[in-house]
């Protein structure tokens, strides 16, 4: 075994028929003759087809997940609103409803109006201290209480619809969707609202 020595400075002549290169280690050669590192097309092509196999399979979950939050959301709303309008009457001492008005044809939102204080017919109905609008594609009403109107006493309790008729507010969405879900706003006579979700989502 030998080790060749890199020559310093210029080859002499009677090394000029040698290929200087050979001569030198690999280690001290300049870098311009060392290969350069990089991608081949096919494997840039290779990334991005993984790429999109990957992201055509997540593609469905995230739009179920964005339907099931758009429906949540939604629910989440109206149950703030009710607590809102039961806060209200226990402060005010004074009853307090929340009317529920579905969009009709070519209306783009549902109305939710909280009225307080609530007269007796026939007296004229005061204008509305809150409103909540929630746009038709984000959900729809399948179940509302009677008269579509709850109403809390100034205890804090559901005093219409009377007990034991129901005040649960069954809501669907998202409108348009091939998989919906079904979520229910349950009013207690005792004034508790929770928002009970599916077992099984969509």
């Amino acid at each position: 075994m030998f080790s060749v020595e890199c020559p310093r400075g210029p080859p002499r002549a009677r090394e000029s028929l040698l290929d200087y290169s050979m001569l030198c280690p690999k280690t001290e050669c300049s870098s311009a003759d060392r290969p350069q590192a990089g991608f081949t097309l096919l494997e840039m092509l290779i990334v991005i087809a993984l790429i999109a196999i990957v992201t055509g399979l997540a593609l469905p979950y995230f739009q179920k997940v964005s339907r099931r939050n758009q429906i949540r959301s939604a629910a989440s709303e109206i149950q703030t609103t009710l607590l809102a309008a039961r806060m209200r009457a226990v402060r005010a001492n004074r009853a307090t409803s929340i009317y529920v008005t579905t969009a009709t044809a070519g209306q783009s939102s549902h109305l939710l109006d909280t009225i307080s204080p609530d007269p007796p017919a026939p007296t004229p109905t005061p204008l509305p201290r809150a409103k909540l609008l929630l746009p038709t594609k984000q959900l729809a009403f399948l179940t509302l209480p009677t008269g579509g109107k709850i109403t809390f006493d100034g205890n804090g309790r559901v005093i219409a619809p009377a007990p034991p008729l129901s005040a649960d507010i069954l809501i669907e969405g998202p409108a348009g969707a091939t998989d919906k879900n079904q979520i229910t706003i349950r009013t207690s006579a005792s004034g508790k609202v929770e928002v009970v979700t599916p077992v099984v989502w969509q």
